[in-house]
């Protein structure tokens, strides 16, 4: 005797509650793809701000005596942004994209007036000595963040901003771990500091102090042509992990 297998009999209105239940699926599901999608666009056409530090009449550190920190900024600012675009991020801009006097005052603004996805600063450090070596990242300090008020407004604010700074966090982490393979056990840390550029704007941000033009190695890394464009290359993987 054939076996014949049991059937379980459904009702039409419970067929017709189980198709609108599978259709509401597909749908949600398709939503989310499209908003995951969106999200993902979004990221790609929102600005990515790179600041060259100093500049002009403000050297920073001096190298030699025809050459100082704020030339090697903006060669390490000028060589991100072509990676970053490579990368496929539509909007990269500069501070300065020459040599010149820009106020910290000015480049507030300029952050403030194009809501950035992210900032990064770029800077390269001086010791007092010249055995002082190799590379770290601030961040903003979360104590920086107001604590929380009764009002409803002021808690989503103090939300928002300790979001950004765990993205801040999440993008430091990240750009660490390229540039430990341009300054081989020269990482210096993740450093929790308040950031002068980022004043009341709240986005994701970090200061790269990139070696020190006061040690013998690090100088002639950093002024290596080869090498910032190494240097450009890790932030950039760093960035794009990071988003």
């Amino acid at each position: 005797m054939q076996y014949v297998a049991p059937t379980l009999k459904v009702g039409k209105m419970k067929r017709i509650k189980i198709i609108s239940i599978c259709a509401i699926l597909v749908i949600l599901g398709g939503w989310c793809f499209t908003g995951q999608a969106s999200a993902q666009q979004g990221r790609v056409n929102k600005a990515i701000i790179i600041d060259a530090g100093h500049g002009g009449p403000d050297l920073g550190v001096k190298v030699a005596d025809t050459a100082y920190e704020k030339d090697l900024n903006l060669r390490i600012a000028l060589a991100l942004q072509k990676e970053l675009t490579r990368a496929g991020y539509q909007q990269v801009m500069l501070t300065r994209s020459a040599d010149k006097e820009m106020s910290l005052k000015e480049r507030i603004q300029l952050i403030k007036n194009n809501d950035p996805l992210l900032v990064i600063s770029i800077h390269i450090n001086g010791g007092f000595g010249n055995k002082s070596k190799g590379y770290e990242i601030y961040f903003p300090g979360f104590g920086t963040a107001k604590e929380a008020h009764s009002e409803t407004s002021a808690i989503i604010k103090d939300m928002t901003k300790n979001k950004h700074l765990n993205d801040s966090v999440r993008l430091a982490q990240y750009i660490q771990k390229h540039l430990d393979g341009v300054f081989s056990k020269e990482n210096r840390g993740l450093r929790e500091a308040p950031i002068p550029l980022m004043e009341g704007i709240n986005v994701p941000a970090v200061v790269i102090e990139i070696g020190f033009l006061t040690n013998k190695e690090n100088r002639k890394k950093v002024t290596d042509g080869k090498v910032q464009q190494e240097i450009a290359k890790a932030i950039s993987r760093g960035v794009k992990e990071s988003l």
